[in-house]
């Protein structure tokens, strides 16, 4: 997939840029549990929080830490949409949180949900072994 525009733009100045500040907020968007997990290992002392839209019901995890040095001096927010990985809400114990409710969590609990994740989980199940070849069709 290839970024927005607005993400391309940003990335090349990122790259162009011996010093980079930014003064505000940042949100970045995740794909996956681990990529969360690794956000709020990185960020110091995150709040972690699932919640679940009002009027639609989306699954949403988010890692946020208020941060007041280089490169980043604002609040930094990691969000991963969860309806592509229900097992993963299932296993952080939130499959009962109703549209409008928000749980807070914290990163302990996100990495044990992922340490029990099977190997495949990213909305497909961890394939299972082929079996030997029996008598019959070797």
């Amino acid at each position: 997939m290839y970024p927005a525009k607005d993400a391309r733009e940003l990335a090349i100045l990122l790259r162009i840029s011996r010093e980079f500040d930014v003064v505000g907020d940042v949100t970045a968007t995740v794909d996956n549990p681990s990529e969360l997990l690794a956000w709020a290992l990185t960020l110091t002392r995150p709040d972690v929080v699932a919640w679940r839209a009002g009027p639609t019901g989306h699954r949403f995890i988010q890692v946020t830490a208020d941060r007041s040095r280089p490169p980043v001096r604002g609040r930094v927010t990691a969000v991963l949409a969860s309806e592509q990985h229900l097992e993963y809400w299932d296993a952080l114990g939130l499959a009962d949180l109703e549209p409008g409710q928000r749980h807070e969590l914290d990163v302990p609990a996100l990495s044990a949900a992922w340490a029990i994740m099977p190997v495949g989980a990213s909305g497909t199940e961890a394939p299972t072994p082929a079996e030997p070849p029996t008598e019959q069709a070797r």
